[in-house]
């Protein structure tokens, strides 16, 4: 599947169940969307997207005042490059580390990104197909192969006031780096790649300094050596 034919790498959102492109202009084929900043910005916007990966980087961005760190995937299509952007906050990104070690990256590999609602209440799905079999999860709460326990505090209530991942985001980022390291077609251009920014984050969004020791741990690990 090829979303463009830029020579450059296209970078698309995984958000809200589909997977969107941004455009500058509002072009034959975009759906118009207002950001939370009231501004309209326009996207192509897709079921899915398919790639050979290549590599996986880190990036802050900085969203309406709140800094958020994204696992960048970057895939290879018929010679085009494509950069995927996943909150490192969001189910698709959890469930995807959930199923990587299941993965096989010698065949290119689909992203299906679902959402649903029940009793009100939106529920995001991942799906990730490897060599035309949907990959199963490695790490489930029955067996979770190392994977460390979120951290949930209640207050007298019994109401849920905080869950903390962070050990389970130190961990799923020290897999990414493990993975990396396998995998069978890594990018010629690793450094190049990670270095370009987006169209829609340059428009909207900017790259800021890293402003926790979070953030900087778990970028820390993606760095090339």
């Amino acid at each position: 599947m090829g979303l463009g034919n830029n020579s450059t790498a296209t970078y698309v959102d995984m958000r809200n169940g589909k997977i969107y492109r941004y455009s500058k202009t509002n072009e034959m084929g975009t759906t118009p969307i207002q950001n939370k900043n009231g501004d309209i910005k326009y996207y192509f916007i897709y079921d899915y997207i398919e790639g050979t990966v290549t590599n996986f980087s880190t990036r802050e961005e900085e969203v309406v005042g709140k800094t958020k760190l994204i696992l960048q995937i970057h895939l290879v299509d018929q010679g085009e490059t494509y950069v995927l952007k996943i909150d490192t906050n969001s189910s698709y990104f959890r469930m995807f580390c959930s199923v990587l070690p299941n993965i096989d990256f010698n065949y290119p590999v689909r992203f299906i990104p679902r959402i649903k609602e029940e009793n009100g209440v939106k529920k995001s799905s991942l799906i990730v197909i490897s060599n035309g079999t949907p990959c199963k999860f490695y790490f489930t709460k029955d067996n979770p192969n190392g994977k460390p326990d979120i951290i949930i505090s209640k207050n007298k209530k019994g109401d849920i006031v905080d869950i903390d991942r962070d050990e389970e985001l130190e961990f799923f980022m020290n897999l990414l780096t493990q993975t990396k390291k396998r995998l069978p077609h890594p990018a010629v251009a690793q450094d190049t790649i990670s270095s370009v920014s987006s169209p829609a984050s340059r428009s909207e969004e900017h790259t800021s300094e890293l402003q926790s020791l979070r953030h900087l741990v778990c970028r820390l690990l993606l760095e090339k050596k």
